[in-house]
């Protein structure tokens, strides 16, 4: 009875475990996909690849080299930069997404820790709204940061940058006018005519599908 009695209760324990994990993981991948959609726009994309080689002490150019490499959107390279934090190899993650895994599909199978993964990429997204903010607020000067260090964005494309739904490219364009319109709000009044020789877009649009980049779809 004893043994019966708690091998009920590892059982319970799993039946508890497992919808919590597929929690944590569809967490992760909505803060993933959300880096993804939002460098749809050519300027977000030189945007997010700055602040993501700030936040993980990478060079920017590095980035661009890797997800080529791989094929990866941004939301990609940021999960394989977890993966490789937590003990994975490169050339490893390289060789299954060769295989046709997708970089969910490796991550599975390294045994990510999706809640750990979740936080950092919602961080990662956080930091990526501070900064479209400063970017709405003077775009000429957050325009230089992101041309500076040889980056251009015109180079910095692959075809997974393909792999954004319609709704997703919808919430981005959501979360662009929301933070364009935040920026806006913290202007000085009378700052309307400023906004004309540096800062943000009086009327942002980011575009209806995600940018051609070439190659294989």
């Amino acid at each position: 009875m004893k043994y019966a009695a708690r091998i009920l209760m590892v059982v319970c324990a799993f039946a508890l475990v497992i919808p919590a994990f597929a929690d944590d993981q569809e967490k992760a991948q909505k803060e993933i996909k959300k880096i993804s959609a939002i460098t749809s726009d050519a300027s977000m994309r030189a945007l997010v690849n700055r602040t993501m080689a700030d936040m993980l002490n990478v060079k920017r150019l590095d980035l661009v080299k890797e997800r080529q490499s791989m094929n990866l959107n941004y939301g990609g390279v940021f999960l394989a930069h977890q993966l490789m934090a937590g003990g994975a190899k490169m050339d490893d993650i390289a060789a299954a997404l060769k295989s046709g895994k997708s970089i969910f599909d490796v991550a599975n199978d390294q045994h990510a820790n999706w809640k750990q993964i979740a936080n950092d990429a919602k961080k990662m997204n956080k930091k990526i709204d501070d900064n479209i903010e400063k970017y709405f607020q003077n775009t000429k000067k957050e325009t230089e940061k992101n041309n500076a260090d040889d980056y251009v964005v015109q180079d910095d494309h692959t075809a997974a940058d393909q792999d954004v739904s319609k709704a997703e490219l919808a919430d981005a364009q959501s979360r662009y006018q929301h933070l364009h319109d935040m920026a806006a709000a913290s202007l000085p009044t009378g700052d309307a005519n400023e906004r004309n020789n540096g800062v943000g877009p009086a009327s942002p649009s980011m575009p209806s599908s995600a940018p051609s980049s070439g190659g294989r779809h």
